[in-house]
């Protein structure tokens, strides 16, 4: 019964104390010109933007891979030569020239193929890594930035495969992940656009392999390949850097 009587007191208070402001502000917004809107909304997302971490950093990129063992082991899927993902960065400045600070980012890469007549195939293969990384800027300036990073980590991946064959009415879905240990060196070029926002772009070599792959919590499957994901990385940049 005291926790009803609670209940009833909170329910209370809510109606009394916050409804009302939510009425009164929905009807000034309801008020305001066409015009008006349109700088409240500029002023909303000018306030969405400035909640984004300094030194920080969004990245797109194109990683060029090959994977040899992982390609021969799914002939009928044909070879996967690159993948497609991004990174988020964070950096903490040691002085005006040295950061420190971690990047999180990922990749992957879907591939399907008609092997034979009516028989289709589909790989995925996705991975993430954590790494922490230190941020030299070469040069510096008021509008332009040239770093170089070093940074070393670890990395979960794995692969789906399966094969459908519309002849025999037959599914065949497996699929395997594994960690390992991951280390880059990135070079990227950044100018800055509107206060302290910039757009950059970067080339990085990427060095990193998957192993001990199993299914689920299942022991090592030995027989199944690894993901050899060393290559050179293709980047372009967000950020608030400057």
């Amino acid at each position: 019964m005291k926790y009803v009587k609670k209940l009833m007191l909170v329910f209370l208070a809510f109606n009394v104390l916050v409804l009302p402001v939510v009425a009164g502000l929905l009807e000034e917004v309801d008020a305001l010109t066409p015009e008006q809107a349109i700088e409240l909304e500029k002023k909303l997302e000018q306030k969405r933007f400035a909640a984004t971490p300094e030194n920080s950093r969004i990245t797109g990129f194109v990683q060029l891979v090959n994977p040899t063992q992982f390609n021969n082991a799914f002939p009928g899927i044909g070879h996967i030569g690159n993948l497609y993902g991004g990174a988020f960065d964070l950096r903490q400045p040691i002085n005006d020239f040295v950061l420190i600070g971690g990047s999180f980012g990922g990749g992957g890469n879907y591939a399907m193929n008609e092997s034979s007549s009516k028989v289709y195939e589909d790989l995925w293969l996705l991975y993430g890594s954590a790494q922490l990384v230190m941020d030299f800027r070469l040069v510096r300036m008021e509008n332009f930035i040239l770093s170089l990073t070093p940074g070393a980590g670890v990395m979960i991946g794995g692969y789906n495969y399966t094969k459908t064959d519309d002849n025999a009415q037959t599914y065949y879905s497996t699929n395997r992940w594994g960690s390992g240990i991951c280390t880059s060196l990135s070079l990227d070029a950044a100018w800055k656009v509107y206060e302290d926002w910039g757009a950059g772009i970067g080339v990085s070599t990427f060095s990193g392999k998957i192993g001990g792959m199993r299914k689920i919590m299942s022991e090592v499957d030995t027989t199944a390949p690894e993901l050899d994901l060393t290559g050179t990385t293709i980047r372009v940049s967000g950020s608030k850097y400057f």
